[in-house]
């Protein structure tokens, strides 16, 4: 006799089916929103803050320069201040100082960006196979599992006829038994009748 199929729950794998679902949809929406993060730093490392320090250095040299004419004005208007011109001489040491840090800035911004860029190609490297798996292997997955559940769903609805509810002496439907339950039911019933026409013929 065949063996029936051990399925214990079609519930539970159908759960799985959706969980499994799930996790593919939510996780192909996480590497999308980091690699939109990852695009967003690279594009302000690469261009957006190169180009505001670059902008920030041209400012303070233009600013300098004015600076320097109001030194030489200055000097020029009072050259027996015993001060001299200490305001004047302040600012253009202030733009001085502001192109230094826009500068310094700028080649920070260079070098870490091409840090940013050495560290993306490592996470484009790490994140590849899960990519993979997403598109690859885990919607093949889902597929088989659809194809179990139908057939076991096909299975399930064509080994219950034989099963059906039986009705007792009174009329009361009861579940049917197992196959073997069955057949081991019949035998004992042939052999009780068997053992009652012996009683009769003695």
């Amino acid at each position: 006799m065949s063996q029936a199929a051990n399925v214990r729950s079609l519930d539970a794998l159908k759960e799985f089916r959706a969980a499994l679902i799930k996790f593919i949809d939510e996780a192909k929406r996480s590497v999308s929103t980091a690699d939109s993060e990852v695009s967003h730093a690279q594009i302000w490392l690469q261009s957006t803050q190169p180009m505001h320090w670059i902008q920030q250095e041209r400012r303070s040299n233009e600013l300098l320069a004015n600076a320097k004419s109001e030194l030489f004005r200055a000097t020029i208007s009072q050259p027996d201040n015993p001060r001299g011109p200490t305001d004047q001489i302040n600012l253009v040491k202030k733009r001085q100082a502001e192109i230094k840090d826009a500068h310094d800035k700028l080649l920070n911004t260079k070098r870490w960006s091409r840090k940013m860029e050495r560290e993306t190609n490592e996470y484009r490297g790490a994140i590849t196979p899960l990519l993979s798996s997403l598109e690859g292997s885990l919607n093949k997955a889902v597929f088989i599992i659809d194809k179990s559940i139908q057939s076991l769903e096909t299975y399930l609805s064509t080994s219950i006829k034989p099963n059906e509810e039986l009705q007792d002496s009174t009329g009361t439907p009861t579940i049917a038994r197992s196959g073997e339950e069955y057949v081991k039911e019949e035998t004992k019933d042939e052999h009780a009748d068997s053992g009652s026409a012996t009683d009769k013929d003695n």
